[in-house]
């Protein structure tokens, strides 16, 4: 009995964790999961089936009640485990996949959580033109230094981001142009991260720049050992974090550009745009080479991740950030400082996912034909 609860709980801690690994950077397949989630059930019925036909034994042979009650609670384990290794399995098929909206650049993600720097008073990243702030009041200043510290640490946090990606490249065995452009996108997104912490100082009256961000020397940009396998996630991510985010982030840009009227603001938008539609022109390069060398396993995997793709994009903040944009009483003055007006965030994203679908297409329904070639 000892054995069998060993292996129920050795099944749920190999759930969990397999999982927890996988249910972000290489998502899972929803027949793998299935798959996995029906055997589990039913190594767990056939544990818990080989305990009771012992129990029905035991009892004939008037053992002790100390043995029924072993059995009784290897019942219940099986129970437990065959249920929670199933929901484990079935909840990292269905979950949806998570995109973050807001900033300019590519998010960070470590563990499928996103991350980002805390701020504190630094000299160190505030380089940049700085915006004119004496016809603003007190509360506009707050605003749009607390807009632009988000954007500039989403900026600085796609440094590393780049990095993983040059990273894995270097795994893949990539052509010298990628990780070239690689580079570049990292020495982009510190000017453009210099630029926005620039621009939040001087609403804040004081240089603001990073703590040390310790998540970084737990996280990692390893890649599953199976080539194909490996292949689909530098795929997916550079369609979901580059060629559509960043795409997106750069057409957002441009509409704020209609209205900006700080000269240092704008300066920082017009380098924000080009920037970020050359780091999305980039992924659509990594996910090409990624379908070249993968080929079937990496469009399917691609067609479905986009398949996934929320339809709206949800708020370009957090909920208490963005509760202050709604009720700021005057939003001609953020837009004139380089912000985005919130009515024109859905349709840019519509008309971005309509272009990322057409796009993709194209890239996949010439994947066989090239392959043959």
């Amino acid at each position: 009995m000892i054995f069998a609860n060993l292996a129920m709980v050795a099944l749920v801690a190999t759930s969990f964790a397999t999982c927890s690994s996988h249910a972000f950077v290489d998502p899972l397949k929803e027949t793998t999961a299935q798959a996995a989630a029906v055997a589990s059930v039913l190594l767990c019925i056939a544990l818990v089936a080989w305990a009771l036909v012992v129990t029905a034994r035991e009892q004939r042979e008037r053992r002790s009640l100390a043995h029924t009650v072993s059995r009784i609670v290897t019942v219940l384990v099986g129970v437990a485990a065959g249920s929670l290794a199933t929901i484990f399995w079935l909840t990292a098929a269905m979950k949806p996949l998570a995109i973050s909206f807001g900033g300019w650049g590519r998010p960070l993600r470590i563990g499928g959580r996103q991350v980002t720097p805390g701020i504190r008073a630094s000299r160190d990243w505030a380089r940049g033109p700085r915006p004119r702030v004496d016809a603003l009041t007190p509360e506009a200043r707050a605003l749009l230094r607390d807009l632009w510290l988000h954007d500039a640490r989403k900026e600085h946090a796609s440094v590393p981001a780049f990095g993983q990606v040059a990273w894995q490249l270097v795994a893949l065995g990539a052509p010298a142009d990628l990780l070239r452009r690689a580079h570049t996108s990292c020495l982009q997104e510190i000017d453009h991260a210099e630029r926005c912490f620039a621009l939040a100082s001087s609403y804040a009256g004081e240089d603001l720049g990073v703590q040390a961000m310790p998540a970084l020397s737990h996280g990692s940009a390893l890649l599953p050992r199976d080539t194909t396998r490996a292949l689909v996630q530098v795929a997916t991510e550079a369609l979901v974090d580059g060629a559509l985010l960043e795409d997106f982030n750069a057409e957002l840009a441009a509409t704020a550009l209609a209205d900006v009227v700080d000269v240092a603001a704008r300066e920082a938008l017009v380098r924000i745009v080009a920037d970020e539609r050359e780091h999305a022109a980039f992924a659509w390069d990594v996910v090409a080479f990624c379908i070249e060398r993968g080929g079937a396993p990496v469009v399917d995997a691609l067609r479905a991740t986009l398949a996934k793709l929320p339809a709206a994009p949800s708020s370009l903040y957090d909920p208490a950030l963005a509760e202050r944009v709604v009720a700021f009483d005057d939003p001609a003055v953020l837009a004139a400082h380089g912000r985005v007006r919130g009515e024109v965030i859905e349709g840019v994203y519509r008309e971005r996912m309509a272009a990322c679908a057409a796009h993709l297409a194209t890239l996949t329904d010439a994947a066989p034909s090239a392959r043959a070639a």
